[in-house]
C-alpha cells in the first residue's frame, strides 16, 4: 500500500506539472513576440546604454529606446506597405501582360517556347495569388497582429530597462559555475551577433544595394523588388541574385540594353561584394556554424516561424550545436554533477 506521503508528493507533482503545462499553453501563441523582443533588446542594448550614460535614468533611457523602436517598425509599416501593395498588383498585372512565349521562341523551338511560357504564367499566378491569401490573412487577422507587437513591445521595453536583473536572476537559476557560464554567454554572443548582424544585417544591406541600383535606373515598382531581394540575401546559398539577374536578363530581351548591362554588373561585381566580402568577414569572426546548417536552420526556421525564422531558425540550430559542443568537451560534467 501506497505511504500516504508518497500519494502526497504525487499530487503535488501533478499540480506542478499541470501549472507549467498551463502556463506552456498560455505563452504558446506569444512566444514568438516575446522571443524576438527579448532578441531586440540584446541587438538594442548598447543603443540604450550610450542613451543611459547621457540620460541617467533607466526608465527614460529604455522609453526613449522604445519609442526609437516603434518609429523603426511601425512607420514603415504604415508608409510603406500601401505603396508596396499597389507596386505588387503593377508587377503582376506587368507579368500577365508579358508575352513570354515570343521571346522565349526566339532561342528555343516553338513548341517547347510554348509549354515553358504556360508553366512561368501558372507559376507566377500562383506566386502571386498565395502573396494575395497571405495579405488577406493579415487583414483578417490584424486584431492579433497588434496584440502580439504590443507584447513584442513590453517584452522589449522591461528586458532592455531590467536586463541587469534578468541575468542575475538567470545567474540563481543556473547550474553551471561561474566560469562555465562566462563561457556559454560568449559562444552565445558570438552566434548571436554572427546570425543577426552577419546573416540579417547584411542581407539588408545588400538587398538594399539593390534597391539603390534599380532606382538609379528609374525602373518602376522597386519597393517590392528591394523587399524581396531584401528576404532572400538572409537566406544562405541563395541571395539578391535572384533579384538582379533577372530582371537585368529581361531588360536586356525588352530593348532596355544599357540598364540591363548595367545592372547584370553591378549586381556582379559591386552588390556581390557586400556578400563574398562582409558577411564571411563577419561570420568567420563570430561563429563556426556550417554553411548547411544554417540553411537548415533558415527553411526549417521559416516553416515553423514564419518570416521570423529567418532569424529565429539559424539561431536555435546554433545554440543546440554549442550545447552539443560543450557537452562533447565535457564542460557540462557540473551539470549532471550536482
Amino acid at each position: 500500500m501506497a505511504d500516504y506521503g508518497d500519494i502526497k508528493k504525487g499530487i503535488v507533482g501533478i499540480i506542478i506539472a499541470s501549472i507549467f503545462i498551463l502556463t506552456f499553453f498560455i505563452l504558446k501563441p506569444i512566444i514568438v513576440p516575446i522571443i524576438l523582443g527579448l532578441l531586440f533588446a540584446y541587438i538594442f542594448n548598447p543603443v540604450y546604454k550610450k542613451i543611459q550614460t547621457l540620460v541617467k535614468s533607466k526608465t527614460l533611457s529604455a522609453f526613449i529606446v522604445l519609442i526609437g523602436l516603434i518609429a523603426i517598425v511601425i512607420v514603415p509599416i504604415i508608409c510603406i506597405v500601401p505603396i508596396l501593395v499597389n507596386q505588387l498588383f503593377g508587377i503582376y498585372v506587368l507579368l500577365q501582360n508579358f508575352n513570354f512565349g515570343e521571346y522565349i521562341g526566339s532561342f528555343i523551338q516553338s513548341d517547347i517556347s510554348s509549354a515553358l511560357a504556360i508553366n512561368l504564367d501558372n507559376i507566377i499566378g500562383k506566386i502571386f495569388s498565395t502573396s494575395l491569401s497571405q495579405f488577406t490573412n493579415v487583414l483578417v487577422n490584424l486584431p492579433s497582429l497588434l496584440l502580439r507587437f504590443a507584447v513584442f513591445f513590453f517584452t522589449f521595453y522591461f528586458a532592455i530597462r531590467d536586463a541587469d536583473k534578468l541575468w542575475e536572476y538567470i545567474s540563481t537559476l543556473s547550474p553551471f559555475s561561474e566560469q562555465t557560464e562566462k563561457k556559454i554567454l560568449k559562444e552565445f554572443r558570438g552566434i548571436t551577433n554572427a546570425i543577426v548582424f552577419g546573416q540579417v544585417f547584411i542581407g539588408i544591406v545588400q538587398g538594399l544595394a539593390v534597391g539603390a541600383g534599380l532606382f538609379f535606373l528609374g525602373l518602376s515598382n522597386v519597393l517590392v523588388l528591394t523587399s524581396v531581394a531584401c528576404i532572400v540575401s538572409m537566406i544562405p546559398v541563395l541571395g539578391s541574385w535572384i533579384v538582379w539577374m533577372p530582371v537585368g536578363i529581361f531588360l536586356l530581351i525588352t530593348g532596355k540594353t544599357f540598364a540591363g548591362i548595367f545592372l547584370l554588373l553591378y549586381g556582379a561585381f559591386f552588390v556581390s561584394l557586400i556578400d563574398n566580402f562582409f558577411r564571411p568577414y563577419i561570420l568567420s569572426r563570430q561563429s563556426n556554424l556550417p554553411i548547411a546548417l544554417s540553411v537548415i536552420g533558415t527553411i526549417g526556421g521559416l516553416y515553423f516561424f514564419g518570416i521570423t525564422g529567418l532569424i529565429l531558425g539559424p539561431l536555435t540550430i546554433a545554440y543546440v550545436l554549442i550545447i552539443i559542443e560543450f557537452y562533447r568537451q565535457d564542460k557540462l560534467k557540473e551539470l549532471f554533477e550536482k
